[in-house]
């Protein structure tokens, strides 16, 4: 005990004696804009109404500035609640060690008048394990959002139009409710530690930073949102938004480019309120092998429903997210009768829900408790780990999180993962462990600079 108090108190140091003396959550964009983070977020990466406002106009309020360059940087320890299993086999190496996990390098603001940029560049320490379980680090293009807007008076209501070129379906969103910015912001870098949602549609990461995607948008009167884009992988001339994905087959490969992003949002913002009801949705043709692109494609349509509440005053910030999504899986290509080598059901369907709530105080104090649930058809080839005796998606988990800000650039945050369902079984594994054995401790220290 007395020895995980100390490496607790060593990565609470780490955020305060390393920490810059510029304090901005996104450095570039602070210097670009004059203004401090808290102005753009509630806590990093939530936007306020303004931030919305700033991101929908293309990141080009303030002035240009020569080089927009800012850095992140994240410590963290992670520890599980059984880290064997019926065999007496590790199952997470490193646990409860201090672990430098990610630098991230930033080119973010003002381009034009009328363009801006979002671009992020990360280094992770423990990105690859090798065959004989070494951990080498991995670099790699990150989220990247690339904009040109112009705006104009429609009904005589102020319009801005704007397009985005960027490489992760749902990074343009200016809610805290699609997959790309959705909540938890952050949790254990190391192999072998599930996410709250075991089993994901792909709008949520499966084509991250694997795609390049090319939309329009409007933004009516600050209430209507709408957009399209279309998506196909990030090759040839769209090479750079891949850079660094695509290494032993990893990089998921769709048919084409014109595979449709569709949102549409209603906003209403009113004194220290603002709520936010919508809709998105995407269709993916995908090659059964990411080796193999040819021939004949799964596919794959996402559908969701969101909604966000935010109250902002002076000292404290509630805000209230939700998300439903529902996958249809046409298995038109990897469909196999026997369950030998593909899904054995023509259709597969495939559910999540999040729903989560936050509370701010000072600036400083945070706390968060978020509910996950996913479930999904039978199918012992689509949803099966192979741990399990239980061959359908359905997970159910909780996530409770702490978080201290001593200033806008850092933070400290506890978080603790809980599992009531994991992988379709509420009881023992094929590796003897339970749901419950699976519950993670997360402790992590992140500041920019």
């Amino acid at each position: 005990m007395l020895r995980i108090f100390r490496q607790i108190l060593f990565l609470a140091l780490v955020a305060f004696t390393l920490t810059p003396t510029i304090s901005f959550a996104v450095p570039s964009f602070a210097r670009q804009t004059g203004m401090d983070c808290a102005a753009c977020h509630t806590s990093f990466p939530e936007l306020t109404p303004f931030g919305r406002e700033f991101k929908l106009n293309g990141y080009t309020l303030g002035e240009r500035k020569l080089l927009p360059l800012a850095a992140m940087m994240q410590f963290s320890m992670t520890g599980l609640a059984k880290n064997h299993d019926n065999t007496g086999a590790r199952i997470m190496a490193r646990e409860n060690d201090p672990q430098f996990d990610v630098l991230g390098l930033f080119l973010a603001g003002k381009l034009s008048d009328n363009a801006g940029m979002f671009a992020q560049w990360t280094y992770s320490n423990n990105g690859i394990v090798h065959d004989d379980g070494k951990f080498v680090g991995h670099s790699a293009l990150d989220n990247t959002d690339i904009r040109f807007v112009l705006s104009h008076d429609v009904f005589g209501k102020n319009t801005v139009f704007g397009l985005s070129l960027n490489n992760n379906p749902s990074v343009q969103d200016v809610w805290n409710t699609t997959p790309a910015w959705g909540f938890p912001f952050n949790g254990p870098n190391l192999p072998n530690v599930p996410g709250p949602s075991y089993t994901s549609s792909i709008i949520e990461g499966g084509l991250s930073q694997q795609v390049a995607g090319l939309g329009a948008y409007f933004w009516y009167d600050r209430h209507l949102y709408g957009e399209l884009s279309f998506y196909g992988n990030a090759n040839k001339a769209f090479r750079i938004l891949s850079a660094g994905q695509d290494w032993n087959g990893g990089v998921t490969r769709i048919d084409g480019r014109n595979n449709p992003y569709w949102r549409l949002a209603w906003n209403e913002d009113w004194g220290a309120n603002s709520l936010m009801v919508g809709t998105y949705g995407m269709q993916v043709d995908k090659f059964p092998d990411p080796l193999n692109p040819h021939g004949a494609t799964d596919r794959l349509t996402d559908t969701a429903l969101d909604a966000q509440y935010q109250y902002l005053s002076d000292p404290y910030i509630v805000t209230l997210q939700t998300s439903y999504i529902h996958e249809l899986q046409d298995n038109r290509a990897s469909y196999d009768p026997a369950c030998a080598t593909g899904a054995c059901n023509p259709q597969n369907h495939l559910n999540t829900f999040k729903a989560k709530a936050s509370y701010l105080y000072n600036r400083k104090y945070g706390a968060s408790l978020a509910y996950f649930n996913t479930t999904g058809s039978n199918d012992s080839v689509a949803f099966s780990s192979g741990n399990n005796l239980v061959t359908k998606p359905d997970t159910q988990s909780y996530v409770i999180q702490l978080d201290y800000d001593p200033w806008t650039f850092a933070r400290v945050s506890l978080q603790y993962t809980g599992y009531l369902k994991f992988d379709g079984s509420s009881d023992a594994d094929n590796l003897g462990l339970k749901p419950s054995d699976r519950n993670t401790l997360f402790l992590n220290t992140w500041f920019a600079f």
